[in-house]
């Protein structure tokens, strides 16, 4: 089983929003036999201070710094894999781990609530609406702001939510972009992800299982 650890960074705001998502992303997984599973591993609390201004044509946005957020998600990842050892060694020394089948745990999600930003002046990541993903040697993270995607229908705003993880989620399992009617598929407007369907198109859902039994091996 892969799972992937789910992190809530900084404010709590959308909580319950949240974690409707989270319960639909994973019965996705399951209703389609797919080896992959949300890890629920709490909150990662961000002080005031890593808030940064970012000079917008709106104005000036408050966002959360990608650099900063990366970094956190990824001690986060390897403290939990630490902890997954730890538990592991105190089963098999008790004899308890007869199965050679092990879940893994090389990847991390984190959802945020503010814009993702960056001090770096060629990386304009405020208009995206889709996440950012960066790799550490075997490790990845994922960030994923919800503030592209809110909306005053909550229906709207959660399935927007679930769309942008399962595409981040493909991404971090081997998809490319895709031009079906398909979550890969990356919107230039909101109004094109509300008219997206809600799955992978087959040839994307194919490829995703053939990479996930893959890793699985």
């Amino acid at each position: 089983m892969e799972l992937v650890g789910f992190v809530h960074v900084g404010n709590t705001f959308n909580e319950r929003l949240i974690a409707r998502v989270y319960k639909r992303v994973n019965a996705y997984f399951k209703s389609k036999n797919l080896p992959i599973r949300l890890v629920y591993l709490g909150e990662l609390e961000l002080g005031p201070g890593y808030l940064v201004n970012i000079q917008t044509e709106n104005g000036n946005v408050k966002g959360y710094p990608l650099e900063g957020v990366t970094e956190l998600l990824h001690a986060k990842l390897i403290h939990t894999q630490e902890e997954i050892m730890e538990k592991r060694k105190t089963r098999e020394e008790k004899n308890e781990n007869k199965n050679n089948n092990v879940s893994k745990m090389n990847k991390i999600f984190g959802i945020l609530n503010f814009p993702i930003v960056s001090r770096n002046p060629y990386l304009d990541f405020y208009e995206k609406f889709l996440g950012i993903q960066q790799d550490f040697h075997e490790l990845k993270v994922m960030v994923l702001s919800i503030k592209p995607f809110e909306d005053n229908d909550e229906k709207v705003f959660e399935k927007r939510l679930f769309k942008g993880i399962l595409h981040e989620v493909g991404h971090a399992f081997g998809l490319n972009h895709c031009q079906e009617d398909c979550v890969m598929n990356p919107p230039k407007v909101i109004g094109e992800w509300d008219l997206r369907r809600d799955d992978f198109c087959e040839r994307c859902f194919v490829e995703l299982k053939r990479n996930v039994k893959w890793k699985e091996d």
